[in-house]
């Protein structure tokens, strides 16, 4: 059995920010073979999303960036006053 579970509304906005970058990401994926097909373009970046992990472990200096901005991120929900750090 499925365990649902409420969407909050703030959920269902970074859900929206995802898809929409994942959209731009297909778009780019088709600049750089404008032959491929929206479906075929779609596959590759599924493909891309799904060997992350592995370009992520491969990369330290990415992680460590990926952990800044999870932490920026935390911080600027504890203190959403503060001046964003770039």
């Amino acid at each position: 059995m499925i365990k649902k579970h409420k969407i909050s509304a703030k959920d269902v906005d970074t859900r929206i920010l995802a898809i929409y970058a994942l959209d731009q990401f297909i778009d780019y994926i088709r600049t750089v073979d404008p032959d491929l097909k929206p479906d075929e373009a779609t596959l590759l970046a599924a493909i891309a999303l799904h060997s992350l992990p592995e370009l992520f472990q491969e990369n330290p200096l990415r992680v460590n960036r990926f952990k800044e901005a999870a932490a920026e991120i935390k911080r600027k929900k504890r203190n959403p006053q503060s001046p964003t750090l770039n």
